[in-house]
């Protein structure tokens, strides 16, 4: 793939994102002038430079135009998983967008959703990870209760062992039943309310 930059409209003309609409106009007669005479003085760039600053110019000074730009340009650096300036997936994002021949709108819908889905799914694995933790540290103090047990030496080893035994299976076995109400009772209640949240 080609190692090409494409800038977005702020870069053009050389202004941040939160710079106010008003000051835009100021900004692009300033670099027009500058490339205008570049123009006349026989730069070969200086026409396509003087096109990018007008279409930039034209996008940026219309509030409203400005806010669908912006909703763009989220929308694309979101997807290049923050990498907007990386020319191969800026690239392949084009290639995935003529492909598809769908719409801006189309796009971020169904990408919104596989967001909300990826969502879900990294909040199960969170939760899920949290209860083995907590199961793991409950198995630890279990076993660390046995151990001083040991040490004790009015008890004998015999009893020691018996009542580890039965406070492990008592453990697997409650263990094993709180996975079940987690899995199948916790989490699809859970789930069920975050995608009615995101409607």
């Amino acid at each position: 793939m080609p190692n090409t930059k494409r800038e977005t409209f702020y870069e053009i003309l050389g202004i941040s994102r939160d710079f106010p609409t008003s000051g835009i106009e100021a900004v692009y007669l300033r670099e027009l002038l500058f490339w205008e005479q570049l123009e006349k003085a026989g730069s070969p760039e200086a026409k396509e430079k003087i096109l990018e600053l007008t279409r930039a110019y034209l996008t940026l000074s219309d509030p409203n135009k400005r806010d669908v730009y912006d909703s763009e340009l989220d929308f694309e650096f979101v997807l290049l998983d923050g990498k907007a300036k990386d020319p191969e997936m800026e690239e392949a994002y084009d290639i995935y967008r003529l492909g598809h021949k769908k719409s801006y709108q189309e796009i971020l819908s169904e990408f919104s959703k596989f967001k909300g889905e990826m969502g879900d799914t990294l909040w199960v694995l969170k939760k899920t990870t949290i209860y083995l933790v907590i199961n793991l540290l409950l198995y630890s103090g279990i076993v660390l209760f046995q151990s001083l047990l040991h040490q004790n030496e009015g008890e004998s080893p015999k009893q020691n062992d018996f009542l580890f035994n039965l406070l492990s299976f008592l453990f697997l076995g409650f263990s094993g039943f709180g996975y079940l109400l987690f899995r199948f009772f916790y989490i699809p209640k859970q789930l069920k309310k975050r995608k009615e949240s995101r409607l």
